[in-house]
């Protein structure tokens, strides 16, 4: 933003670069689709190895039909997590190609990964927490699995809020001031 002075009206203006705007709002956008991409790599990824290394290990030990069910829940995760991808690929392309899409494009980005920390807790941890309770629980007793049940779960639980609270909720402020700030510019008189 520049401050110009009106000397019809002796009056100070604001102009917007919006070139550097622009560019500054690609920056952003990028930072948050490496974020976004990184996430769904990394789902993909581990679900998919987690999965492979715990069926491979059952069918090791020729496993009891129970154990079975939690390297299955990891591929079914896999196959989950790819068609995410694919459906939140098909949702980014619904954006104009302009400054206001991008900066749009960029904030639902950013709540995309909001909402998948929010509700990973329900969709993913606590399912797989239940099964490794009771796999552990019939393998090797209840003190065992109670107590890896009390240090995952809050350890997941509290540190996807900080990774919300930390990373994610200061890029989407930034991205929504970008945002008031281009809308209050096209509003004004002779944008």
């Amino acid at each position: 933003m520049k401050l110009i002075w009106d000397s019809q009206n002796n009056e100070p203006l604001f102009a917007i670069d919006q070139e550097a705007l622009h560019n500054r709002i690609q920056d952003k956008g990028k930072a948050v689709a490496s974020s976004l991409n990184k996430f769904e790599l990394f789902m993909i990824g581990m679900n998919l190895v987690v999965g492979i290394v715990l069926m491979a290990d059952v069918f090791a030990d020729d496993g009891a039909a129970f154990e079975y069910v939690l390297p299955t829940i990891y591929l079914l995760f896999f196959a989950y997590s790819i068609y995410r991808r694919y459906a939140h690929k098909q949702e980014v392309r619904q954006f104009a190609p302009t400054i206001l899409g991008d900066l749009d494009k960029a904030l639902w980005q950013v709540n995309y990964l909001i909402k998948q920390n929010r509700e990973m807790m329900i969709w993913y941890l606590l399912p797989i927490l239940m099964v490794v309770f009771v796999t552990v629980l019939l393998n090797a007793g209840f003190v065992w699995s109670l107590g890896l049940i009390l240090l995952a779960a809050p350890v997941a639980y509290f540190g996807g809020r900080w990774e919300v609270n930390n990373w994610y909720l200061p890029k989407k402020r930034e991205l929504e001031s970008l945002r008031q700030l281009l809308v209050k510019a096209d509003e004004m008189p002779g944008a």
